[in-house]
């Protein structure tokens, strides 16, 4: 008798079980999702036999398998135009995302040439290999000390040319008298 009540019990058990839902769990993405490494208050400093041209800095690096990601980081680039004066670009960010040589900036980006132009956007994409940054958020910031504002910003950094959209500048006329 004991036996048939535990049987019955068993195949109760099974029926309901079979219909009860479940989540299947993707394995590829959680793998993916795993960090590798990570570090606190990261330096990487590239190289070239000339200078040092570029540093990447960030309160805390995550290494995925495919991305990089830094929180409240920054690149410095460094360059020299055709005049020979040093050139020194400085984005920063409350977080990057680094897929190769392409970077995102988000939340709170700033970008600053030397000490004449000064921009704020909440978003920003650098590549590093042909140099050229761009959005399709508004911004604003300032050139040479006049106020400038606009949307989906292009900037490239190997020519000195920036170009925008709906752009707004104010010219002070005021300086140097």
């Amino acid at each position: 008798m004991v036996i048939r009540i535990f049987v019955l019990s068993l195949l109760i058990l099974a029926t309901f079980s079979y219909f009860i839902p479940f989540d299947k769990v993707d394995k590829k993405e959680s793998i993916e999702d795993l960090p590798l490494l990570v570090f606190d208050d990261s330096i990487m400093y590239t190289l070239s036999p000339q200078n040092m041209n570029r540093i990447v800095y960030s309160k805390k690096a995550i290494r995925y398998k495919t991305k990089d990601v830094l929180l409240n980081g920054s690149l410095t680039t460094r360059n020299i135009n055709s005049k020979g004066d040093i050139i020194t670009d400085t984005l920063l960010a409350d977080k990057i995302v680094k897929r190769a040589e392409k970077f995102k900036f988000l939340n709170n980006v700033k970008f600053t040439r030397n000490d004449y132009v000064n921009l704020n956007t909440d978003e920003l994409d650098y590549n590093a290999q042909t140099k050229i940054a761009f959005n399709s958020k508004p911004f604003d910031g300032n050139y040479y000390e006049n106020y400038i504002k606009g949307e989906n910003i292009y900037l490239d950094l190997n020519k000195y040319y920036m170009s925008a959209k709906n752009t707004h500048f104010e010219i002070d006329t005021n300086k140097g008298n």
